[in-house]
């Protein structure tokens, strides 16, 4: 479809109006930036630095003061000579682009002059800082000069009034407040040239050395105090204790308290000349190094008092307890020798009793040792402790070994006792087992039950006669017991299965002859059943073919015949 004339006419209107549209709103945008900029500008530039500077020049500054002055006026005159005018030069363009229609390049000069602007206005903020520091720098340095005074004034007064607390270090503080009183005049030449940072930086030095005076000033007193209370008199007290250690018989191995006590009266002394020159930190090392030596001889002396009342009150103890262990000694040798006349001994019972008496002669020997230097008043307590403590656990360990040796002999005759009640025990079993045998009239046995039998007997035989030896291996009696107990456990399982086999085969068949006519598998199972019941006495396959048979024509027979048949042994029983 073909556009009118009218049409095209139309859209070009509307195409130019929203071109013309566009460029109002971006003509506005940046004529509003431009004012935004040039409102900061006029704001930075209404900062009070000029009237700053002309007040510090009329001030008869000197020295760094003054050379801080001059740098800060080069950087105003850097500023307001070029960066002012980048400013001004760039704004004065973007308006000019403005007008031209020259949206982009307003752009462009828009953001130069804001990127200046940025800058300057930093330079400019700390500028006005560092001239309103250094204005009020005088009123301050004086704030704090007088406070600083006061402080050394009542140092001085101090000082002056309790020069007793400080002893010797006296005449370092009265240098120190020499050094001070020093530092004020130059801190009042420099205020009076005008040279306000160098009387600041003078100030900061004064106070330094005011915290460390007054620092100094509170610990010396307590400093000495701690020497004199702490550590001297601990000294004088070490020494009182230990002469009176020595008249008690005292000995000290490898240490001699009295050097000892003079090397630590040394660092103090030492101690108390770093004080004078109120060098506390070295004089606080050697404090607590002559604190750890002073506690450390204490330890030491009080040790030795401990270790000679433990001494004094365990060595009769120590004394019965090893004569204790010689006579247990003794009764176990004897015992030795009379239990090897009647048994044979298999664990070198002789030699552990000469090895426990060779082991009691050495403890003996130190014992005797600790008892001849305590009488030659040549013992060290702590060390007589030590040796009677361990004399203490061998002796118990002694003990100990003699305790289990005697227990092990004395279960000899016990054991030896149980196993001749054992033996009449096994014999009557076994004749118990023949007469249970008999009595049930059995057509004979099988040779299997023969030799378990037989076995079980010799073996009751042997024990017999190793029992009645003059001296008696019990390690032997006990495994052949051993033996013997398995093999009649074994025979009275065989014997009564041998009995329940044989009485269960005769009821089996007694009940199965009523079907013997009627079924002749019946009657081939009786007649091999009583073959291996009476030719062969195997009482259990004969059992097994019987109950097998019964069972194929009376399915419930065979458990009633068993319920019977267990019903019946139990009444003998009782």
């Amino acid at each position: 479809m073909s556009l009118k004339f009218t049409d095209i006419l139309f859209i070009i209107v509307v195409i130019i109006l929203l071109i013309y549209g566009l460029i109002y709103f971006f003509r506005t945008q940046r004529k509003k930036e431009i004012k935004e900029l040039e409102q900061r500008k006029d704001e930075m530039m209404s900062i009070s630095i000029a009237d700053q500077l002309f007040t510090l020049k009329n001030m008869n500054l000197s020295g760094q003061t003054k050379r801080k002055y001059e740098s800060l006026v080069a950087n105003w005159q850097t500023i307001t000579n070029f960066q002012f005018t980048e400013i001004e030069a760039a704004l004065v363009g973007s308006e000019q682009f403005v007008e031209q229609m020259n949206l982009v390049k307003a752009k462009n000069a828009l953001n130069q002059a804001r990127e200046i602007l940025d800058e300057t206005e930093g330079q400019v903020t700390r500028l006005h800082d560092e001239l309103s520091h250094l204005l009020t720098t005088e009123n301050d340095n004086q704030e704090r000069y007088e406070t600083l005074l006061d402080r050394y004034q009542e140092a001085r007064k101090r000082v002056m009034n309790h020069s007793f607390d400080f002893g010797p270090a006296i005449e370092t503080l009265e240098k120190n407040l020499q050094y001070l009183e020093l530092n004020f005049t130059k801190y009042n030449e420099f205020t009076s040239n005008g040279d306000h940072l160098e009387g600041q930086d003078m100030l900061d030095t004064i106070d330094a050395e005011m915290d460390s005076l007054e620092e100094i000033l509170e610990k010396i007193p307590m400093m000495y105090d701690q020497i004199k209370k702490d550590y001297e008199d601990s000294l004088e007290d070490l020494r009182e204790g230990y002469e009176k250690m020595v008249t008690s018989k005292f000995n000290f191995e490898g240490v001699s308290v009295p050097e000892e006590i003079e090397k630590i009266q040394e660092q103090l002394n030492e101690a108390k000349q770093k004080i004078k020159k109120a060098d506390l930190v070295d004089a606080k090392t050697l404090m607590d190094k002559a604190d750890r030596e002073i506690n450390a001889l204490y330890e030491m002396m009080e040790s030795e008092i401990a270790a000679k009342s433990y001494v004094n009150s365990h060595l009769h103890q120590l004394e019965s307890r090893i004569n204790a262990v010689l006579e247990n000694n003794r009764y176990a040798g004897i015992e030795v020798d009379r239990i090897s006349q009647s048994y044979i001994l298999h664990h070198n019972e002789v030699d552990q009793v000469n090895d426990l008496t060779e082991q009691i002669k050495l403890e003996v020997k130190k014992f005797q040792d600790l008892q001849e230097d305590m009488n030659q008043n040549h013992a060290v307590f702590t060390q007589i402790e030590s040796s009677m403590r361990k004399i203490e656990r061998n002796i118990e360990e002694i003990s100990d070994q003699q305790n289990q040796l005697v227990k092990s002999l004395s279960g000899l005759t016990s054991q030896e006792k149980e196993s001749k009640s054992n033996l009449d025990l096994y014999e009557l079993d076994l004749r118990n087992m023949k007469r249970r045998l008999e009595k049930n009239h059995l057509p004979g046995l099988h040779e299997t039950y023969y030799q378990l039998f037989y076995k079980v007997t010799d073996q009751i035989e042997t024990l017999s006669q190793q029992l009645n030896r003059v001296r008696v291996d019990m390690s032997q009696i006990e495994e052949l017991e051993m033996n013997l107990q398995q093999d009649m456990e074994d025979l009275e399982a065989l014997t009564e299965e041998t009995i329940d086999s044989a009485l269960l085969t005769e009821y089996m068949i007694q009940h199965s002859n009523r079907f013997r006519y009627d079924y002749p598998e019946m009657d081939q199972a009786i007649k091999e059943a009583q073959y291996f019941f009476y030719q062969e006495f195997r009482f259990t396959e004969a059992l097994a073919i019987i109950e097998k048979a019964l069972r194929r024509v009376d399915p419930d027979a065979p458990t009633q015949v068993r319920r019977m048949y267990h019903q019946e042994k139990k009444h003998r029983m009782y």
